[in-house]
This record gives C-alpha cells, structure tokens and sequence, in this order.
C-alpha cells in the first residue's frame, strides 16, 4: 500500500498502512493510527510517550497478534504492527478497548525509572484527553482521512 498526500489526510483516522506476507504464511499489518494534522499540529510529547506505554500495554495484553506500538517522529500519531489483524473492525474495536482503559487510569503503565527511559516525561491528563476525543471521533476512523479523491492506498 501506498502512503498518501499528508497534505489531504485529515485524522483521526485507523487504516493499513502496509501489508507484508512472511515466508511461513502469515501476515503482518502496520496499521497508521492518525491522531493530529501533519505539518499542521502535533500530540505534546509527554502525551505521546504516555499514549505509547498505554496503547503498547493495552493492546499486546489484550491480543498476541499485537507485536508494538511505535508513536510517528512527527508526533502526529502512532504506527501498530499487528500479525494476522488486517481486518479494520478487529483493530478498531482492540483500539478503542484501549482507549477505555485510558480514561479510568489514576496513573500511567511503567512509567518509573525502572521501566522507562524517560520517566519524568508523562501526562496522564493529556493521554486521557487524547483517548476521550478519539473515542468521541470513532465514526471518523474508518474514512482513511483523506479530503481529495486519492485514497493512496
């Protein structure tokens, strides 16, 4: 799959972003989870790298096939590698599953200097806002964020 004009898309939106066939047969997904505009707006990194602990936590405790979960340099959302999840309402509901357990959080997993890196550098409040307004926006994901007529993919 291609990527597409980050000068069209508008998030939030899920979509697979590449699709690759191992030789043994299974199949690994990199899913695009978009959450602010490119070149436009960006997630604070103390989100971002709390979204990161949550998202990476929740999703491989939820489901095996979920291999990581990479926030984008641009800090603008998060990659998810997944084998075998290629289907969108299978990840979209593994997502917004997630998501939940952000907004009942009283604090942030492995956020200590045990088990990260960079402790200090956390914001439960901006996590829970981000994974309120993504999950207020769920109807919106599926549409791949694109304003023009080329999807890319």
């Amino acid at each position: 799959m291609a990527d597409i004009d980050h000068r069209l898309m508008v998030p939030p939106f899920l979509r697979v972003m590449e699709q690759r066939r191992s030789t043994s047969g299974g199949e690994t997904f990199l899913w695009d989870l978009r959450v602010a505009q490119p070149n436009v707006s960006s997630i604070a990194m103390p989100t971002v790298h709390s979204l990161e602990h949550f998202l990476s936590s929740e999703l491989r405790s939820k489901s095996p096939k979920v291999l990581a979960v990479a926030p984008m340099g641009c800090q603008t959302g998060f990659y998810i590698v997944a084998i075998d999840i290629g289907d969108y309402d299978e990840m979209s509901r593994l997502l917004a599953t997630a998501l939940e357990a952000v907004l009942v959080a009283s604090e942030v997993p492995l956020a200590n200097d045990v088990q990260c890196g960079w402790a200090q550098n956390h914001s439960l409040v901006g996590a829970q806002r981000v994974a309120a307004w993504l999950l207020d926006h769920r109807g919106q994901w599926r549409n791949a964020g694109m304003t023009g007529d080329d999807g890319g993919s």
